[in-house]
């Protein structure tokens, strides 16, 4: 079966009306407002991210001044997650409300707790909250759908 030229090209505006729809669906699957508090989630991320590079470049030897910095990041990353509300979390990916509230926020409360009590045992229990999400974001990062910030122009 040959197909004509006309049939081809036919064929090729419809592939390319389809890429074009495609693209604007997922562009436009984030309201303004949500891809605005899903970046609380970027910035809560971004904030532990942080604060571990600083205290693994530390090598464990953490002064007053390196613990306010921690007590800084950890607490600023606190009050980001608890900002990032649930239908955002699950437009990022299905099961991201429950690993959210059961792991990452909890090893942020606790790692906070644990740096102003200098409290070691609390500071492993938040390590292994947060090996938990860290392993939950291997399995499922992929399938992660962040919105890009919201331009200032919108």
């Amino acid at each position: 079966m040959t197909l004509s030229l006309k049939q081809k090209q036919l064929g090729l505006g419809a592939l390319a009306a389809a890429i074009i729809i495609g693209a604007w669906l997922f562009l436009t699957r984030w309201t303004a407002e949500e891809a605005a508090n899903a970046q609380h989630y970027h910035q809560a991320m971004l904030e532990v991210r942080e604060a571990i590079a600083y205290a693994n470049d530390k090598g464990g030897l953490i002064d007053p001044s390196d613990t306010r910095y921690l007590i800084d990041r950890y607490g600023f990353a606190a009050q980001q997650a608890e900002m990032v509300r649930d239908d955002v979390l699950s437009k990022i990916h299905s099961r991201l409300p429950d690993a959210w509230h059961d792991l990452f926020v909890p090893s942020t409360q606790i790692y906070l707790r644990a740096l102003k009590n200098q409290d070691r045992d609390l500071a492993r229990q938040a390590s292994l909250l947060q090996d938990d999400w860290v392993r939950w974001l291997r399995l499922n990062g992929h399938r992660v759908d962040v919105p890009p910030a919201p331009s200032a122009g919108r």
